[in-house]
This record gives structure tokens, sequence and C-alpha cells, in this order.
């Protein structure tokens, strides 16, 4: 069996670039666009994760999901996949 999506920690590269050791003008750039790169990418990925989450859990009721702890906005997820799947089969019979 595969393991589940994690989300990993914050990255070294993505600390805030107030923590980095100044340079000789004062503002080191280039570190600052490197730490906002890498926090726009973190986001992305927690962005992805949470949605593959949802996606593989949309087929469970919302009762088995309240029974495992999941959390509220998994719920609120998983509800909209499932309306959005009844809308899609509910247009393709009126067809």
């Amino acid at each position: 069996m595969q393991s589940q999506w994690t989300l990993d920690p914050v990255p070294a590269a993505a600390q805030p670039a107030c923590l980095a050791p100044p340079s000789p003008r004062g503002i080191n750039l280039a570190a600052a666009v490197r730490d906002a790169c890498a926090a726009w990418w973190q986001a992305l990925l927690t962005r992805r994760a949470g949605r593959q989450a949802a996606v593989a859990l949309s087929d469970l009721d919302d009762h088995l999901l309240r029974d495992v702890g999941a959390p509220g906005w998994l719920l609120q997820e998983t509800q909209v996949l499932r309306e959005i799947e009844q809308n899609r089969l509910a247009h393709w019979l009126r067809t």
C-alpha cells in the first residue's frame, strides 16, 4: 500500500529574508526573491495536496468522514465535488 500524501515542513529556503544575514548594502534582494518563490511553491504544494485528499475521499459519506475525524474544510470540499458530479450527470441525462 502506498503511503498517504503528507505536507512537508517549510524548507530551509523558505525562511524569511529577515533571518538571512544582511548583505553589505543592507538588502539581500536575491534572497528575498528566492524566499518569496519558495513560499509560493510551498503554498501551491499545500493546496495541491489538499485537493488530492478531497478527490481521494470524495466517494466516502459525510458521516464516515466525521467518524474518522476529517477536518471541516475536507467535508466541504468533498461535498462540493459530489455536487459537481451530480450536476454533471443531471446535465448529461437532460440532453
